[in-house]
């Protein structure tokens, strides 16, 4: 998998990500490092998830039944 299409596809999981943890915006954007409008925007899909965020996204929430069932074990 290349890396933009890994990006585009950890933007499309985030808010699932986000809800499976129970985690606010405002708590979602603090773990990331990003700021809450950010955070919307890549939600709504106005924009995409770069590759540090992304990979930010599957370091810290490796345990996820999201990217478990989507990229596998």
């Amino acid at each position: 998998m290349k890396k933009d299409d890994f990006a585009k596809q950890m933007g499309r999981l985030l808010k699932l990500i986000r809800t499976e943890y129970a985690l606010t915006q405002d708590e979602m954007a603090v773990v990331l490092g990003i700021s809450k409008k950010t955070l919307v925007e890549t939600e709504k899909g106005r924009r995409r998830l770069g590759w540090t965020e992304s990979v930010a996204l599957a370091a810290l929430f490796p345990q996820s039944q999201i990217l478990q069932n989507t990229f596998g074990g």
